[in-house]
């Protein structure tokens, strides 16, 4: 049996349906061409159209994002829910065009080198941001255009000692760097654990099993946590006392890698010097509770990530009306929920399911323990002494 055609016609097309449908094609090729598909909403719509709880950016922002009509984002490459991209564009009409960085020192090193880089908002950690201010390359935020921001932000973050009062940095993700543990392999009830003294004296138990960051300041931190100094010593003493203990750690290393997803997924690795939240994605796929985050008491390298505005772009009213959108409490849950990391965020439990809330949840006090790297321990000195010891380290 032949099927039957929606429209079947074996003469002339009547006049009104040809208009209709040469309309109707001329829309969808409008849409699938803009990638938005969305009519910009009136100012009183906008605000009439938010959820409880959720706070409108003043009429000027928005007026100005939409003339502006493009956000040109600067960030990882498929790590956040696509849906978030696509629920702005649709709710503001406003094009997104994202490129993406390997890792932080990449991103830092375009901005050095081309200052006027046309991006609009950049997700970074305060290492770049510590770095790109003397350098007159951000836009100062302007709390009145981000209201969300000011209402759930937690307050530590908001005063965060790598930029009090966020001036320039809006706290995202607040993510200790500690280790992650495949329970088929290693006892989670191990005494050691979750002490450092587990990764660096627990070799014959893991069996040269373990990744290590591709970065030297982060392992090289973490390392000082474990003899009890700070992150950012530039002692010589206690530096050198650091490289002993990686020494003797060699044997044990299989791999330096930021991101070892393959040799984890195989089950190569069975214990990893990372951000333990990474691991959320892939505890899912290879079931619940097969990774275990480590939280070492001795308190761990700390890796803040948030958002900033770069000159270069020419929409910053859009990149806040973007933060403002980030900060609602539904879809600052979305992201978390997805990547499961510990978050600056005052009011999104409520959200989140019983999963993501273990993963995400730290020991009381705990950040207090950790420590963000600061300019001593990535330059003159310190930086010298750290480049010695992980040459040594991966020769």
């Amino acid at each position: 049996m032949k099927s039957k055609n929606l429209v079947v016609s074996k003469g002339p097309v009547h006049p009104l349906i040809k208009t209709v449908l040469i309309s109707l094609c001329l829309l969808i090729f409008a849409i699938s061409a803009s990638g938005v598909g969305a009519v910009v909403k009136t100012y009183e719509e906008y605000v009439s159209s938010l959820p409880d709880g959720c706070e409108p950016v003043p009429r000027e922002c928005f007026n100005q994002a939409i003339e502006e009509g493009q956000l040109n984002i600067y960030d990882w490459a498929a790590w956040w829910p696509e849906e978030l991209y696509a629920g702005f564009q649709k709710e503001f009409g406003i094009k997104i065009v994202r490129d993406n960085f390997a890792n932080y020192d990449e991103a830092l090193t375009k901005f050095k080198l081309y200052p006027e880089a046309p991006y609009d908002w950049w997700y970074g950690t305060p290492k770049q941001l510590t770095q790109v201010i003397p350098r007159g390359l951000l836009y100062e935020w302007n709390h009145a255009w981000i209201p969300n921001v000011n209402k759930y932000m937690k307050e530590d973050a908001k005063n965060a000692s790598w930029d009090p009062g966020y001036k320039y940095f809006v706290n995202v993700t607040l993510t200790p760097e500690s280790y992650v543990i495949n329970t088929n392999f290693i006892d989670k009830d191990d005494p050691r654990i979750p002490s450092w003294k587990f990764l660096f004296e627990g070799g014959e138990t893991y069996k040269g099993r373990l990744a290590l960051r591709n970065n030297m300041h982060r392992v090289i931190g973490n390392t000082l946590k474990y003899l009890g100094y700070s992150v950012n010593s530039t002692n010589e003493k206690e530096l050198m006392e650091a490289k002993e203990v990686l020494m003797k750690l060699k044997p044990y290393i299989k791999m330096f890698s930021s991101w070892p997803k393959r040799a984890v997924m195989a089950q190569e690795i069975w214990i990893v010097m990372t951000t333990p939240n990474d691991y959320v994605p892939l505890d899912k796929i290879l079931g619940p509770g097969v990774f275990y985050p480590c939280w070492p008491p001795e308190g761990c390298f700390l890796s803040p990530n948030g958002f900033m505005i770069p000159k270069g772009g020419g929409h910053p009213a859009a990149a806040h009306l973007w933060t403002n959108y980030i900060y609602r409490p539904d879809k600052f849950a979305l992201l978390i929920e997805e990547i499961g990391f510990p978050h600056a965020h005052n009011a999104i439990n409520k959200y989140l399911s019983d999963y993501v809330k273990k993963w995400i949840t730290l020991p009381e006090n705990y950040l207090s323990k950790c420590e963000v790297i600061q300019p001593q321990a990535y330059t003159g000195k310190g930086q010298e002494l750290r480049t010695a010891i992980w040459e040594e380290l991966k020769r």
